[in-house]
């Protein structure tokens, strides 16, 4: 499958993106790369097709811990080093205004 320019350039106008004469012959190639190896996936998926399907043969399973509170390092370790605090909590910079 080949993309032609014009298709190129109408999908940027879509986009109302604006592009170069360069920009748009580079998009032109690049997107041409991209469909070959589309349909070399294509090809394959074809072929794989012919074989039956089979069970998964991995049967693990994601089990779930309960919860259970557990002795953790104390607040005054971890604050040690911090190079500013607040009580028992780390002091940051703020990063939203409200």
């Amino acid at each position: 499958m080949s993309i032609k320019e014009e298709k190129v350039r109408y999908v940027a106008r879509l986009a109302r993106i604006k592009l170069t004469d360069e920009e748009v012959s580079l998009f032109s190639r690049q997107l041409d790369g991209i469909l070959g190896y589309v349909d070399k996936l294509n090809q394959k998926l074809g072929e794989q097709s012919r074989i039956p399907p089979t069970n998964h043969p991995h049967t693990a399973s994601n089990p779930f811990r309960a919860d259970e509170v557990k002795p953790s390092l104390k607040s005054e370790a971890a604050l040690a080093n911090a190079p500013q605090k607040r009580g028992d909590f780390f002091k940051v910079p703020r990063i939203i205004e409200e």
